[in-house]
């Protein structure tokens, strides 16, 4: 017998479930601080934007910024999906391109990096294509309707520039439950952050 679909309350809760999983699994990196997670007080206003076209919305599962390095200090979107299975994951995916594209054109002085986490991995046969301009493009125009007005030629009306900043941002994130668990402990991230703390202050 197949699994039974999960509906309604129990698929939003699993949904809020892997965005606090992805939150403690990148933090642990010490890289990041995930500090806006939906649909927590304040952060839904900060991961929400809107389509163009058609008067919705849409929101990120999760952002927040950067630490050390090159990239400290940027700012990251992530869209998380707890899937058992890849079924519905090419379909999530593109319209996650499509928002990415959406938010970039909106914002783009703060949306310099876009993570997709996911705990099953999907398009494995076109894999390395799957952070190139020319699948952001193609999810632009398969959401077209949300993004371009009411006879518009989306072929011609897609910013092929954006399209590829948009790819450059692109981050794919693969996890697992037994990977989760192979993180630093809360103590020794405090001693890392301590140590850039000192580095920074020159000490």
């Amino acid at each position: 017998m197949g699994k039974t679909p999960i509906h309604g309350e129990a698929l939003h809760e699993l949904g809020r479930d892997g965005a606090r999983r992805a939150k403690q699994w990148l933090e642990s990196t010490s890289r990041v601080d995930a500090c806006w997670v939906n649909p927590d007080k304040g952060a839904r206003e900060k991961l929400t934007f809107g389509w163009p076209e058609g008067g919705q919305s849409f929101s990120f599962d999760l952002g927040g910024k950067l630490r050390y390095g090159s990239v400290d200090g940027e700012l990251f979107y992530a869209e998380v999906k707890k899937h058992s299975t890849s079924s519905s994951l090419n379909q999530n995916y593109k319209a996650f391109l499509a928002k990415c594209y959406v938010a970039y054109l909106q914002e783009p002085k703060y949306t310099d990096h876009f993570m997709w986490l996911s705990w099953t991995p999907h398009g494995t046969t076109r894999w390395s294509s799957l952070t190139t301009a020319t699948e952001v493009r193609g999810a632009v125009i398969a959401h077209a309707a949300r993004i371009f007005p009411a006879g518009t030629d989306p072929e011609a009306a897609v910013d092929d520039a954006a399209c590829a900043a948009v790819a450059e941002r692109l981050w794919l994130l693969i996890l697992s439950d037994k990977q989760e668990t192979l993180v630093p402990a809360v103590e020794h991230l405090g001693l890392i952050h301590a140590h850039e703390m000192r580095k920074a202050a020159g000490s």
